[in-house]
């Protein structure tokens, strides 16, 4: 998956600075899938979002990210050519 770019709206905050939030379709763009697959994801809960108005879902990068796993991560046993016992 493409990384998520931070990008800063406002000023900073004593936490830090807000990203942008990300429209449904964005996140199907940056994923590689469809909206109809993200708003899927969203309704499994497998993806947090988050209403600003009646109709208006923005996803915030950060939970983009959490939703990120790694497949068959390679250990160094594996990429060096020993086994497990």
């Amino acid at each position: 998956m493409p990384s998520v770019q931070s990008s800063t709206v406002g000023h900073s905050h004593a936490r830090g600075t807000i990203e942008r939030q990300l429209t449904v379709k964005e996140v199907a763009d940056l994923t590689g899938t469809s909206v109809p697959t993200v708003r899927r994801w969203i309704s499994r809960g497998e993806l947090r979002a988050y209403f600003y108005g009646a109709r208006v879902l923005r996803i915030d990068p950060a939970d983009l990210r959490k939703m990120r796993r790694e497949v068959n991560p390679a250990t160094y046993a594996h990429v060096s050519g020993g086994g497990a016992a």
